[in-house]
């Protein structure tokens, strides 16, 4: 357990050397924390813990701050998973991103343009048949049991990422 702060810590630190000397220090607007994607590219994450909703009306509370749910595609799902971890606000909560499979059951797919989802370990709950193969559980979460991928009701009262 230290060990792994010591390295989220070192990363955290990494990022943000490559923030400070890219000139990009100011990258994210205010409330917005800056990840680097896969290609070093980098997003701007809220978190937002204020309120619970279902799926719609979480991805309806990204969109009115002109973005949406999260999509927390190769590394930066990693990264987000220990910039939880160091952040005591928002431990032990459970959030919505921007995976479904419904209207296309078991092909999980993201929400801003239909690509497939990562399927399988890391992402997903290894165990639990993650993700469901049903019709109720169509809207990807991520809980605080590791911060995996799990397939979740739409209806569920949880927090939100929201990715621009």
């Amino acid at each position: 357990m230290k060990r792994a702060a010591t390295v989220a810590l070192a990363f955290a630190a990494l990022v943000a050397a490559w923030v400070a000397a890219s000139g990009q220090v100011n990258q994210c607007s205010s409330g917005y924390v800056t990840f680097l994607s896969d290609s070093g590219t980098p997003v701007c994450i809220k978190f937002h813990t204020e309120e619970k909703g279902s799926w719609s009306t979480m991805r309806a509370l990204c969109q009115l701050d002109q973005t949406d749910l999260a999509e927390l595609r190769g590394d930066l799902h990693h990264q987000v998973y220990q910039y939880i971890t160091l952040n005591k606000d928002l431990q032990d909560k459970d959030y919505w991103i921007g995976g479904t499979d419904e209207g296309h059951e078991g092909e999980w797919t993201w929400v801003s343009d239909d690509s497939a989802m990562e399927m399988g370990t890391p992402h997903w709950y290894p165990c639990d048949d993650q993700p469901h193969v049903d019709t109720k559980s169509n809207y990807a979460c991520v809980k605080k049991h590791g911060y995996y991928f799990y397939s979740c009701h739409e209806d569920n009262q949880l927090y939100a990422i929201c990715q621009i």
